[in-house]
């Protein structure tokens, strides 16, 4: 399966010439030549709304695993890995709750602490990452230490596939490392800018939401 994406807003432009949009995007990363050589087996597929949420994932007898409680861009590829993780959290939190070793009430709290704690990091990650904006300086001065460097390179690819955490790729000292001091204070910065809601945003109330502005188109 071959994968890319656009801005949203050029949702109308891409669908005009589909195909052709498509080989000429992957002829400006150098794998337009390899797809031609293959045989298309079925027709593009699509969408411009992508919406990313934050749910409760439990109350009076029943809980939520996986995409039904926590939903992100597919872009960084983490549902199945965090279905796994949600559904062993989930299942350690009932264990205790049912087997008496803490009320269940308490023991479901703590799960959806320790899953949002854990996802959160790669959720926000996923929304800058969706936005599809032009990098800034400092990323990337980031994108080219790391293209100097495998094993870091290696880690970052890690981060995205979900087996490196990604507060350990994004540690001071690992940034520092690969941008300096100033690059580091440059790529904290944007992180800590406020992320504007795209015009995609559901509507459900009680959700943190994050909006992938971005669509490959059908």
């Amino acid at each position: 399966m071959t994968y890319l994406a656009w801005p949203a807003a050029r949702f109308d432009e891409f669908r005009r010439d589909v195909e052709g949009n498509f080989l000429r995007t992957l002829d400006t990363v150098g794998l337009g030549e390899r797809i031609r050589a293959g045989r298309r087996a079925e027709r593009f597929r699509g969408t411009p709304d992508l919406p990313s949420y934050l749910r409760q994932p439990y109350g009076p007898g029943w809980a939520l695993v996986g995409d039904a409680g926590l939903l992100m861009d597919p872009v960084t590829g983490q549902g199945i890995s965090h279905a796994f993780r949600d559904a062993e959290l989930l299942a350690d939190a009932v264990a205790d709750g049912l087997g008496g070793i803490r009320p269940l009430a308490g023991a479901l709290r703590g799960y959806h602490r320790a899953r949002d704690r854990a996802a959160r990091p790669m959720y926000d990650f996923t929304a800058r990452l969706t936005a599809i904006s032009p990098p800034t300086s400092a990323e990337s001065a980031l994108f080219r230490a790391l293209a100097r460097r495998q094993q870091d390179a290696d880690m970052f690819v890690g981060a995205l596939a979900g087996s490196v955490p990604l507060r350990q790729f994004m540690s001071p000292r690992t940034m520092v490392r690969l941008v300096g001091v100033g690059g580091f204070a440059r790529l904290a910065f944007g992180q800590a800018r406020p992320q504007r809601p795209g015009p995609h945003a559901p509507a459900q109330p009680g959700l943190l939401e994050k909006t992938a502005g971005r669509a490959p188109a059908d």
